[in-house]
């Protein structure tokens, strides 16, 4: 599973353009924005998009992690582990 992490803070994850897909995790880890998510991505799907109902749990960490402003560490959530990224800075002014 790759990492999606925002570039504006649309949070458009139907918008290729609108992220980049990291092999690695992003260093925010906390703070006041959602940053990247990590998921699986859609079957079959040329632009490598997330797969947000096929990912278990992936929009209930996104609303915990929103709502604590926190990112959660991680998570053995059945059948994949599981991140939310969050951000001191908006998506499009963390340093690429």
């Amino acid at each position: 599973m790759p990492w999606y992490q925002f570039i504006n803070n649309d949070m458009d994850i139907c918008d290729s353009d609108s992220y980049q897909i990291l092999e690695k995790a992003p260093d925010t880890v906390d703070g006041p924005y959602l940053a990247a998510i990590f998921a699986d991505e859609i079957p079959g799907d040329p632009e490598r998009r997330p797969d947000l109902d096929g990912t278990p749990g992936l929009l209930f960490y996104i609303i915990r992690a929103l709502a604590k402003r926190k990112g959660q560490p991680f998570s053995h959530f059945p059948p994949v582990p599981l991140e939310v990224r969050m951000s001191e800075v908006p998506a499009n002014e963390i340093k690429k």
